[in-house]
């Protein structure tokens, strides 16, 4: 299944152009910082959803219809989140906050809609 990480991948791209088009080519350093954003925001997923980062996840589901692979909502309310931060965080802050903003958003929404699509 292929659902998360096509969703994932366009959901940072987008946000990372966002950012890109609103701060200028980042440098090493803002690129690392929109990553460990979104690590951060992955783990906080994680402990949310497990408990524990350290929970070991057997997951067999049902695959979802279709429809629960669009991502239109989840991409969407990421790149506006996103956009928002760019507007308003003027400074090296603004590539954290948004790498975060964007995982946690993408994986939470789509999280909803997988299940609501299971």
């Amino acid at each position: 299944m292929s659902i998360g990480p096509y969703g994932y991948t366009l959901t940072v791209w987008t946000s990372g152009a966002v950012l890109t088009h609103a701060r200028g080519v980042p440098t090493s350093a803002d690129a690392l910082l929109f990553m460990l954003g979104g690590v951060v925001g992955f783990a906080l997923v994680g402990i949310m959803a497990f408990g524990d980062l350290r929970a070991r996840i057997g997951v067999d589901p049902e695959p979802p219809a279709v429809w629960g692979g669009l991502h239109i909502i989840s991409i969407s309310a990421s790149i506006l989140a996103v956009t928002v931060i760019a507007d308003r965080v003027a400074n090296t802050a603004a590539w954290p906050l948004g790498g975060f903003a964007a995982t946690v958003l993408y994986l939470g929404l789509l999280a909803a809609q997988l299940a609501l699509a299971g």
